[in-house]
């Protein structure tokens, strides 16, 4: 009798604790709307502390990274989604229609996910939302950087930094610099037995990239700093618990000593007065504010932190995937050797390639275009609301983040036939419509480096193509999600010169 009396007592104690569990976030943080105040989007916020992170770990981790999303914006009912990148079919039944705005409790934070072209284009356009990334990766990106800053700050930074990166004069200066980075490294790797891709081309755009923003010679021993960046790349992403051995404590460390190295560098330019070349960190030391006061060391290192963490890895990754790509879809890979060959031909001997001759790459950048769309780098935007704002007969709360989550609109079959299928020929049928493929984000806060990023890929694929084959020497190599998609094995391959 005892006994049974303890096992009901437990039972209804578990049961009352999973039910205070489950209502714990929604009693906390769901505010209490004004009268007549839309209602919040439909969703969850899942269990005290982790939200929703169990389901969206599973998903990626899992290798069905769709599934996250899918459970909330699919049609009512049984859904059938194949992933051409892990060549899985998976089923689900999702809870919601396709509302556009869904509730979720996402690193620890409560968040709106925003999963239509039109919900992206409201979260992305609105001066009503800020910058919204998770507090551990403004710590690693730094407070100073873009991450961090907003209003007219962020506008002034941005509007002196960008024509340095992106403008055409500016990319016009670096293709010689490209090519022949990327010419000795072919060469290099073709006297290799094989070449792990991805880790080769995070070198090369770091080089790239190292170059815009320090000059030619930066005095920074670039296998330090190159391996630096990566643990720091790596704690963005990673769970937000500093604790000695996670990535997180390891990026944070590894920030630390980036930051004496490139004060090591500044102390050094200012010791020796005015630079010879114009680089991103030139114009930054001879920066005034409105006060005619130069901008302080600490915002300098987060702008050149912020400029180099995503301005190669993140181009490394598109440059993998589109050899992937191609690699598996020998037709295409057929008409861009075409079209590439084509150019060089008319390449005079003792020139290189142009930005003229890269304008003429229409079918490349199609096939640019599909990997972007396709291989989502970036899945996610990260957005605050700043007041409560209200779309599509819904409240966003004033201090909820939204997330834009743009892998959801690449992925969806209302807005690209067919998404799973990698299909350069789709941008000359359908073309994009305003706010279906948005790779680098949109409004005021679009990627700074976007034409950087494409003119290294351009040429890469020229070089390649043209003159080199390449064999994968682990085709069916699982891919993992985390913390950006790419094979498990980084892709490795053999690389030959063709006769």
């Amino acid at each position: 009798m005892e006994v049974a009396m303890i096992l009901g007592v437990a039972v209804v104690a578990v049961t009352a604790l999973l039910t205070f569990s489950s209502f714990f976030n929604k009693w906390y943080y769901e505010p209490v709307l004004k009268p007549g105040q839309p209602p919040l989007p439909p969703g969850s916020l899942g269990w005290p502390v982790f939200g929703n992170m169990a389901a969206f770990l599973r998903a990626f981790k899992s290798g069905r990274p769709d599934t996250f999303m899918a459970h909330y914006v699919a049609k009512l009912g049984t859904v059938a989604v194949f992933s051409r990148l892990s060549n899985r079919r998976f089923f689900l039944v999702s809870r919601y229609n396709r509302v556009g705005f869904y509730k979720a409790f996402l690193f620890w934070q409560p968040t709106v996910l925003a999963a239509t072209p039109e919900a992206c284009k409201f979260v992305l356009s609105k001066d009503s939302f800020e910058t919204g990334w998770p507090e551990s990766a403004v710590e690693l990106m730094g407070r100073n950087s873009f991450a961090g800053l907003t209003g007219e700050s962020h506008f002034k930074l941005r509007k002196l930094t960008e024509p340095a990166v992106n403008s055409p004069k500016a990319l016009e200066q670096y293709v010689p610099l490209i090519v022949n980075n990327i010419k000795a490294c072919l060469a290099r790797w073709s006297a290799q037995d094989k070449i792990v891709l991805l880790t080769e081309m995070r070198r090369f755009t770091f080089l790239t990239v190292l170059h815009i923003l320090y000059g030619k010679d930066s005095s920074l021993d670039v296998d330090e700093t190159f391996s630096l960046y990566y643990i720091v790349n790596q704690g963005i992403r990673a769970l937000p618990i500093n604790f000695p051995g996670t990535a997180y404590n390891k990026a944070l460390k590894a920030r630390r000593k980036l930051i004496k190295l490139i004060q090591d560098v500044i102390n050094q330019r200012r010791a020796s007065g005015k630079p010879q070349e114009t680089n991103i960190l030139s114009l930054l030391m001879d920066q005034l504010d409105d006060k005619g006061e130069a901008l302080e060391d600490a915002q300098i290192i987060d702008v050149l932190n912020m400029y180099m963490n995503a301005g190669h890895d993140s181009t490394a990754h598109v440059i993998m995937w589109l050899m992937i790509f191609l690699k598996r879809n020998p037709d295409v890979l057929e008409k861009v050797k075409t079209e590439q060959d084509g150019i060089a031909k008319c390449i005079s001997e003792g020139e290189m390639l142009n930005l003229s001759d890269i304008k003429r790459m229409r079918y490349l950048s199609s096939v640019v275009d599909e990997t972007l769309r396709l291989a989502n780098i970036s899945p996610m935007v990260f957005r605050r609301a700043l007041v409560d704002v209200e779309f599509n007969g819904f409240t966003i709360p004033k201090g909820w983040h939204a997330e834009a989550w743009l892998r959801q609109v690449h992925m969806d079959p209302h807005v690209h036939p067919d998404p799973e299928k990698f299909d350069p020929e789709r941008w000359e049928k359908y073309g994009a419509s305003p706010f279906t493929f948005m790779p680098f984000g949109m409004g005021n806060r679009t990627c700074p480096g976007n034409e950087l990023a494409k003119l290294q890929i351009f040429i890469v694929v020229h070089y390649f193509v043209t003159g080199y084959r390449w064999t994968a020497l682990n085709p069916n190599s699982k891919v993992s999600y985390l913390p950006h998609p790419r094979p498990r094995d980084f892709y490795s391959v053999r690389v030959s010169k063709l006769l």
